[in-house]
């Protein structure tokens, strides 16, 4: 019998539309770097209570669209469950009990450098992202990975 997988992974990213028109590999690298990153925290033990499982979505945007995204987060009325922090210029968490939804934002001279190279591009999502995923794992004190 052939089963799909259809259960969701704890950690997933989301690429902005943009973006993606401006990297023809970025795709590739995303679905790479999520089942790496899906792995790192897995073995980091961030999903230990299968009935309540922290779940975290990634979404990398330009600058233009992180600060619609910020425009949009910061107008809006919170409810008393969200906890929203900007972690730096470039990244907001808008997290709830066991839910992060955290958008991270390619600065303009992090855009010029990988329009210039990019072949760094691979190395510098992996290096960012795990960085935020650390200042998450901060955020629900687990250990970082």
């Amino acid at each position: 019998m052939n089963e799909i997988m259809t259960e969701q992974l704890p950690l997933t990213i989301h690429i902005s539309a943009d973006l993606l028109a401006q990297f023809s590999k970025l795709n590739s690298v995303i679905n790479k770097l999520e089942a790496q990153l899906n792995f790192h925290t897995l073995t980091a033990n961030w999903y230990g209570d299968e009935e309540d499982i922290l779940t975290i979505e990634l979404y990398v945007e330009s600058p233009e669209s992180f600060d619609e995204r910020k425009e949009t987060i910061t107008s809006t009325n919170q409810q008393d469950d969200v906890q929203v922090d900007f972690f730096s210029d470039d990244v907001l968490n808008y997290a709830k009990t066991r839910h992060s939804v955290c958008y991270i934002a390619l600065t303009q001279s992090e855009l010029s450098l990988l329009q210039e190279k990019p072949s760094l591009l691979a190395d510098f999502l992996r290096i960012k992202l795990s960085k935020v995923l650390n200042l998450i794992a901060d955020h629900y004190q687990l250990p970082t990975i």
